[in-house]
C-alpha cells in the first residue's frame, strides 16, 4: 500500500476512530515565519517514513503535525496528553451506544474531531466534509457559540470579570518534504506562489474534507467540564480581496453539543523574579501547563512614573511581554506562539500575559526557563528557572 492510500484510508475512518500508527522521527523543521502551515501526518506516509504500526490514538490532522512554526508534537508528548486527558476525541451517546459528535445538513457533515484543553485555554478541531471549493477559493465559516446553553456574547454582558476570547481558521493543506521544501499535501507538489508573492493554499485533503480549528482563551472562567454548543448556519467562501464580505454558498443548520473535557493538573509555578534584562521589570511568576501559560510581570514603581501610561512605558523600551522561547532540560530552545489576552494592574503595578491554545503541546517538567527580547536592539535574556 502507498503513502496516499494510507493516508485516504485514515481520512475516510469514522471520527470517534480515527487512529494513528507510530512513526520514525520527522527530520527537524524550519521556521515558515508569519505563514500560517499547519503540518499534516499524511506527509510522513507520502514521503514513506513510517517504520511501525502501533495504533494508540487518535488525534486530528490539523493538530497531528504541529505548529506554523513547525513544531511536530513528539509520541511521548501525544501520549502523555491522551494520559492526562489534556487530548480527547468528543463522543455523545446515540441509541445507547457513544458515538462521534457529528451533524449533517445540505449534504455537508460537520464532526467534531479533537479538542486539547487545560487551565487557560483550549482548540476544537471540526472536519468538514461536503464543502466544494474551486481553484483559488479561500473557505468561510458562519457559526455561534454557546456555554451551558448561554450566548457568549450574552455572558460577556452578564458576567462580571468574565475573560474569553476565540478565533478560528482553516487547515491550509501545506507541509514540508524530506528536504525542508514546502508542498501541497494532496500530491506532494510544489507549493505555488502568486504575482503577490504569498502562497497559494489548498485546503481539502485528499478525501475532500477540511478542517478548521477555533482556539479559545480565558481567565478565572475555564471552559473545563462546561457544555459547548457550536451552530454552525453556513459555509462559504472568501471575498475576493480582504475589503469584500464572504459569500455564503451553502446555508444550513448544523448544531454539535457535548461537554468540553481537558486537564489542569499538569501545570507548573515558578517564582524567577529575575528582571527583563536591563529593564526596570521583573518577571516575578510563570505558570505552564500542556497547552498554555500565565506570566506575570512586576514594573518598578519609580521607573514607571517618568512614563505618560503602560502603553508609553512599553512603547520606549521596546518591550514585549511574550517569551522569545521556552528552555528545555536537555539545553535547546522552542519558540512557543499562541492566542491570549493581557492586563495591567495599574495599583499593584502588575502586568499579566495569558497564552492559551498553543501551537506546541508541552511537557511541563521539562522545562527550566525561559528567554525574551528586549529593548531597541533585541538583545537576548535567559531566565532560569531551576
Amino acid at each position: 500500500m502507498t503513502g496516499k492510500e494510507m493516508l485516504k484510508g485514515i481520512q475516510n475512518l469514522d471520527a470517534g476512530l480515527i487512529e494513528e500508527a507510530e512513526f520514525a522521527p520527522y527530520p527537524k523543521r524550519k521556521s515558515f515565519g508569519k505563514k500560517k502551515l499547519l503540518l499534516l501526518i499524511a506527509a510522513v506516509l507520502i514521503m514513506g517514513t513510517m517504520t511501525a504500526a502501533t495504533v494508540y490514538t487518535r488525534w486530528s490532522a490539523t493538530m497531528q503535525m504541529g505548529s506554523s512554526s513547525g513544531i511536530q508534537p513528539s509520541e511521548q508528548i501525544k501520549k502523555q496528553a491522551e494520559k492526562t486527558g489534556l487530548s480527547v476525541t468528543p463522543t455523545e451517546t446515540k441509541d445507547g451506544k457513544q458515538k462521534s459528535v457529528s451533524a449533517t445538513n445540505n449534504g455537508i457533515t460537520v464532526t467534531a474531531v479533537q479538542t486539547l484543553a487545560d487551565q487557560y485555554g483550549g482548540v476544537v478541531i471540526f472536519r468538514i466534509k461536503g464543502l466544494k471549493l474551486e481553484d483559488g477559493q479561500l473557505p468561510w465559516v458562519w457559526f455561534d457559540f454557546l456555554i451551558d446553553g448561554q450566548p457568549l456574547g450574552e455572558i460577556g454582558e452578564t458576567t462580571p470579570g468574565f475573560n474569553m476570547g476565540l478565533s478560528g481558521d482553516f487547515y491550509e493543506g501545506i507541509t514540508q518534504d524530506a528536504q525542508g521544501n514546502l508542498v501541497y499535501i494532496k500530491n506532494g507538489q510544489p507549493v505555488a506562489v502568486d504575482e503577490s508573492g504569498s502562497f497559494v493554499y489548498d485546503f481539502q485533503l485528499s478525501d475532500g474534507s477540511l478542517e478548521y480549528r477555533v482556539r479559545f482563551h480565558w481567565d478565572g472562567n475555564p471552559l473545563l467540564g462546561k457544555v459547548v454548543t457550536f451552530r454552525f448556519t453556513g459555509f462559504g467562501i472568501q471575498g475576493a480581496t480582504k475589503y469584500d464580505e464572504a459569500v455564503m454558498t451553502v446555508p444550513g443548520d448544523w448544531e454539535l453539543t457535548w461537554t468540553l473535557e481537558g486537564s489542569a493538573g499538569e501545570a507548573k509555578t515558578w517564582i524567577p523574579n529575575a528582571p527583563i534584562g536591563s529593564l526596570p521589570i521583573t518577571l516575578s511568576q510563570v505558570e505552564i501547563g500542556q497547552y498554555s501559560m500565565k506570566l506575570i510581570y512586576r514594573i518598578d514603581e519609580q521607573a514607571y512614573a517618568k512614563y505618560a501610561d503602560f502603553d508609553d512605558f512599553q512603547f520606549k523600551n521596546a518591550w514585549s511581554p511574550y517569551p522569545a522561547g521556552v528552555r528545555w532540560k536537555d539545553g535547546t530552545e522552542m519558540f512557543v506562539n499562541g492566542g491570549g489576552t493581557q492586563y495591567w494592574d495599574a495599583e499593584n503595578h502588575r502586568f499579566t500575559v495569558i497564552i492559551g491554545a498553543l501551537d506546541a503541546v508541552l511537557d511541563p517538567e521539562q522545562i527550566v526557563g525561559m528567554s525574551f527580547y528586549f529593548g531597541t536592539e533585541r538583545e537576548k535574556c535567559d531566565i532560569p528557572f531551576e
